[in-house]
Formats: C-alpha cells, sequence, structure tokens
C-alpha cells in the first residue's frame, strides 16, 4: 500500500504525526525541518502553559531552558543580558508596534541564556526572543 503523502512530501503520515506530537509536547512555536529535497515548517502559537503530556509512547521531561516568544509583530528592544537572573513578571524587553510600545515579562524566574532577536530586529508573532533557563526550584 502506497502512502501518497510520503510520495509527495517525503514524509509518511505516521512520521508527521510522530513530529506534531513533539511539537505539542513542548515549548516550540516554529520548526523548520529537510528531508533531502524536502522543507517542512510547522508552526503553532505560544502556549501560556504549556501541555506536560506528549505521546503515550515517549518520556516526558520539562526543558530546562524556555523560549519567550513575542507575542505581536514588531521591531523588538531588549532589556537584559546573558547572564542576567529575572523573576517572574520582570520586563525582559519591549517590541514597538504601530508606534506603541508592548512589553515582554518573564513567564517564569531564570537566567538568561541567550538573547535570540537583537536590539532592533523586526520579529514576527510567536518568534522565539529570549532563551532562559528555568530557576531550580527548592
Amino acid at each position: 500500500m502506497s502512502d501518497p503523502l510520503a510520495e509527495c512530501s517525503g514524509v509518511s503520515e505516521r512520521e508527521l504525526a510522530e513530529l506534531l506530537a513533539l511539537l505539542a509536547g513542548s515549548d516550540i512555536v516554529k520548526l523548520d525541518l529537510a528531508f533531502g529535497d524536502t522543507r517542512l515548517t510547522l508552526r503553532r502559537p505560544p502556549l501560556l502553559n504549556p501541555p506536560l503530556a506528549a505521546a503515550p509512547t515517549l518520556a516526558v521531561q520539562e526543558s530546562p531552558s524556555l523560549a519567550i516568544a513575542s507575542p505581536v509583530v514588531g521591531v523588538f528592544h531588549p532589556s537584559v543580558a546573558v547572564g542576567d537572573v529575572v523573576s517572574a513578571g520582570q520586563v525582559i524587553g519591549a517590541i514597538e508596534s504601530l508606534g506603541m510600545p508592548t512589553s515582554v515579562d518573564a513567564p517564569r524566574p531564570g537566567t538568561v541564556e541567550d538573547v535570540l532577536a537583537p536590539d532592533g530586529s523586526a520579529v514576527e508573532y510567536g518568534q522565539p526572543l529570549v532563551l532562559l533557563r528555568r530557576a531550580v526550584e527548592a
């Protein structure tokens, strides 16, 4: 039995279902994949409270890092640097859109691992801006 999806895209229905299950159980909002000549982009809006369960056959372990995504389209201006320790609710930057700033807050405490969008860069909705290493909770 042939798989029409695999024939036209290079990805079987089963493989696509596994990728979607992995994406659903993560903080990832955009995933670009390449299989030979095939390019695949999976996108979803960021979740405020990511699910803790994934596909039944997968062991779920919360990632030590969290990508903080853009809530709007605009120009990003970070107010943190790599190594900064932030608390939940602390402003980590602002996005200027139509002349109005929108603050971007840390959803939980942690340490800034990387600033993914440099100062003055144009960002899309859902684009990762800052990578935050989650604080170890006692």
